[in-house]
């Protein structure tokens, strides 16, 4: 029996959404001590818009597996 494809799992897919997300969290809090009103807004929402692009990667994102299916179908390819 083969092993199933790492990205059947997504469990690099979480891990890398998880580490930005915290990442952009972090720094996100740390921007909102130190800099100015103006200046703030400007940078807190586009660390916003990147998590919302990540998480909308995570949850509704095609795995790799089901990308080469797309693409043999559009081929015309018969699946394995």
């Amino acid at each position: 029996m083969s092993r199933p494809l790492p990205e059947a799992q997504w469990l690099w897919r979480r891990l890398f959404t998880w580490a930005v997300t915290g990442w952009a969290l972090f720094t996100l809090h740390g921007l909102i001590q130190r800099m100015p009103e103006g200046d703030l807004r400007a940078i807190a929402t586009r660390l916003i818009l990147l998590l919302g692009a990540l998480v909308a990667f995570y949850l509704i994102g095609p795995t790799a597996e089901h990308i080469i299916a797309l693409v043999r179908a559009w081929r015309g390819e018969n699946p394995k």
